[in-house]
């Protein structure tokens, strides 16, 4: 009887002495997201600290949203997907510009719209396999857009490209290799690639912006694994207004 209450005892005092740890390094796993752009892991990630420059809005006068459904890691039920950018409020036809300089990568100012019960089966193979698969979302979903590689020029530890998407027109001269300057115009505001578009009319015109940041081994976007509480004021970070 003796050595089973001695062995209750020192079990007690161990489990004790082991929980403060395991909370203490719980706690050191998981630092908070705060100033960060992006964070996936405490080897992945970028600090607004680590930024070489501020970018410029893509639109003048129209300010990143503060609501999070417009803003990075919302849910898009329609497509089975991740909003992987910033849906600005700009009006149809609105300038938008280079946030800061770089080269086209991309730029299809050919693009049509398909009509609404194509654009609608696009919509059901994202449903069906449960991911927007990459040539729906860059070729039919995003319409008229421009894609500009700005290399290392905004942060030395990935290379940076931005996107603009949804646009109505793209100038002559914005084409793949061309050097764009911070604040020139790439294109208008528009609706090609949503379901408005694929109606033809004017209505839901806005900017879908991205910026993507390339590893050698992976592409992350701003704002990825950035918990609500922080998103808006961290991509404010980037932003120089």
């Amino acid at each position: 009887m003796k050595i089973s209450y001695y062995m209750v005892v020192l079990t007690l005092f161990l489990g004790a002495c082991v929980a403060p740890t395991a909370s203490i390094d719980l706690e050191a796993e998981t630092p908070s997201r705060e100033n960060f752009l992006f964070y996936i892991n405490k080897n992945t990630n970028l600090h607004s600290s680590e930024l070489l420059q501020k970018i410029k809005l893509p639109s003048e006068d129209y300010v990143v949203p503060s609501i999070l459904n417009l803003l990075p890691n919302a849910k898009r039920e329609y497509r089975a997907g991740t909003h992987e950018g910033i849906d600005f409020s700009v009006p149809l036809n609105a300038p938008v510009m280079a946030v800061a300089s770089g080269t086209v990568v991309r730029s299809n100012p050919q693009h049509i719209d398909v009509d609404i019960d194509t654009y609608n089966t696009f919509l059901a193979t994202s449903t069906q396999l449960n991911k927007t698969p990459d040539d729906i979302y860059n070729y039919i979903l995003l319409g008229k857009s421009v894609v500009i590689d700005h290399g290392y020029t905004i942060t030395s530890k990935f290379r940076t490209i931005s996107v603009y998407a949804h646009l109505s027109n793209i100038p002559e001269g914005i084409v793949p290799g061309a050097q764009v300057e911070q604040g020139s115009i790439i294109g208008l505001s528009g609706n090609t690639g949503t379901s408005d578009g694929a109606l033809k009319n004017d209505r839901g015109a806005h900017l879908h912006w991205e910026m993507h940041f390339d590893s050698a081994s992976d592409r992350y976007f701003l704002g990825q694994n950035i918990p609500p509480n922080y998103l808006y004021n961290n991509i404010e970070l980037l932003f120089d207004k």
